[in-house]
């Protein structure tokens, strides 16, 4: 579904005048926080065989937040901006948090909607003649693919069975909407506080002023 959105509003995304280095920004720094996600669970694993598929995507994920970063800065710089620097993520501590069955749903998810997504602009790239864009997608998407695999296939390790692989992967699917919610939540409940303040700033200000002015007018 959201490869299909995405192919709809690509002339907007990346046709706006300085918007596609933004969102290239914007990719790096979503591959270096996952990068973050993947050493922790290198750290935290008990599997020395799982260690080192994660240590392994983990190198793919900062290779590919420095493509993302680097293509974002040559693409200011032909508009005569200055780079916006390396990326410098969050963690969410993702693996601590959700268990490393979950985690490798969640990890699988990610990468199965990233690779959908990335194809459209492969394909988008491509069309319009940048070739050197489409060609970073189209090498992001081979390691996304191989991702894709992996995760689940240590999924369906860790579950014992397709029926408890699926479930989780459902799970993970319902969490991660909640947590959009939340987030979208705070968000809007911040802008709303602003709201809220400068009104009542701006409609008590007139009246402490004329406070002020009788006030002085006392003996």
């Amino acid at each position: 579904m959201k490869a299909f959105f995405s192919r709809l509003i690509n002339p907007l995304v990346w046709r706006v005048p300085g918007h596609p280095a933004r969102v290239l920004f914007g990719f790096s720094l979503a591959e270096h926080g996952s990068m973050l996600d993947l050493s922790a669970a290198t750290r935290l694993t008990s599997s020395p065989q799982r260690a080192a598929a994660y240590m392994r995507h983990m190198l793919d994920e900062a290779r590919h937040a420095r493509m993302f970063a680097a293509r974002s800065a040559e693409l200011r710089l032909q508009e005569g901006q200055p780079s916006l620097g390396y990326p410098v993520a969050d963690t969410e501590n993702l693996f601590q948090t959700l268990g490393e069955l979950r985690f490798l749903a969640f990890v699988h998810v990610g990468e199965k909607r990233g690779r959908a997504q990335f194809e459209t602009y492969r394909d988008w790239f491509e069309k319009q003649g940048d070739h050197k864009s489409g060609a970073m997608f189209a090498a992001i998407v081979r390691d996304e693919l191989r991702h894709e695999q992996y995760t689940y296939d240590l999924l369906l390790e860790l579950a014992g069975s397709e029926a408890q692989a699926n479930k989780e992967l459902r799970a993970v699917v319902l969490w991660e909407t909640w947590r959009k919610w939340r987030r979208m939540g705070r968000f809007l409940a911040e802008k709303l506080y602003f709201a809220v303040m400068t009104f009542i700033y701006i409609l008590w200000g007139p009246v402490m002023y004329l406070a002020g002015i009788l006030n002085k007018g006392k003996p």
